[in-house]
């Protein structure tokens, strides 16, 4: 079976630093995506500018932007999925660099009706000033990977389990992939563009960060029976340190929201992709 066309959608604001990284990362697949989109959520001359100088690295490169208004980063997600032009989407944040493997990992395990559920390992804040510096790749760090882990676990890295890599369908991926999925996380995941619109795509009247661009979601979609599944150690990604950016009151607004969604069973969310 031929694996399906992919659209790979960066969530963005401003860090061009870091979407450097992931850039040189995408350039390096084992299995490339059929099309880039960068999703910025605002419209920063840096962020232009810096893009500019990967058109001919990156033809197949397409970079959306919006009026800095705010968090608005599931209305500018919905704008990445409308303009796709590919049957299956890969979902990454901008601070969050792939392994070599990342697509083939999505890819590989693909189904209709199934959302991939991947991983992040953490790097502490003494390993990401070295991949900043440039003195360490992620590479490096995917090849030897057990060889750096002693030293990144003493630099405060965070989940060094999801660092691990195995391949698809090995009997270790299988065991690791019976285990129940709660939610996605935000930063890696991915599904077929047909059964992310039957849920109408991220709900904006989210306005802060976290719950609306994962949890939420989630349970949507398996209300409209699209099931969560790991892709766990398959598809891996590094997450660069960076101080927390959002507060536990934030979380408990957008839970109000979610809860008084979840109570009225609307899963194809009213002021999604398509507003009703």
């Amino acid at each position: 079976m031929p694996y399906p066309q992919s659209t790979i959608i960066i969530s963005v604001y401003k860090d061009t630093e870091a979407l450097g990284f992931i850039l040189d990362s995408l350039e390096n697949q084992t299995l490339y995506p059929d099309e880039i989109i960068i999703s910025e959520d605002g419209d920063s001359t840096e962020m232009a500018t810096y893009l500019a100088t990967q058109k001919n690295r990156f033809p197949n490169l397409i970079h959306l932007t919006q009026e800095d208004n705010g968090w608005r980063k599931n209305s500018a997600m919905n704008n990445a999925i409308k303009a796709a032009s590919n049957e299956y989407l890969i979902f990454i944040d901008g601070d969050c660099i792939p392994y070599s493997t990342f697509i083939q990992g999505h890819i590989e395990n693909a189904q209709k009706g199934i959302v991939l559920c991947g991983k992040r390992f953490e790097l502490g804040p003494k390993f990401t000033d070295k991949v900043k510096r440039h003195e360490l790749n992620i590479r490096n760090i995917e090849k030897k990977f057990l060889w750096y882990l002693p030293s990144m676990i003493q630099d405060n890295a965070r989940h060094p389990e999801d660092g691990l890599i195995f391949k698809s369908n090995s009997f270790i991926s299988r065991q690791i992939h019976k285990r129940y999925v709660r939610h996605i996380i935000g930063c890696n995941w991915s599904c077929y563009k047909e059964d992310f619109l039957k849920i109408n795509g991220f709900d904006e009247t989210y306005r802060l960060p976290a719950e609306g661009e994962d949890v939420d979601p989630s349970w949507r979609f398996r209300g409209a029976g699209i099931e969560l599944k790991s892709c766990r150690n398959n598809a891996n990604i590094l997450h660069l340190y960076h101080p927390k950016r959002f507060s536990a009151v934030e979380g408990d607004v957008n839970k109000a929201i979610m809860e008084k969604h979840r109570a009225q069973n609307a899963y194809f969310c009213k002021n999604g992709i398509t507003k009703l």
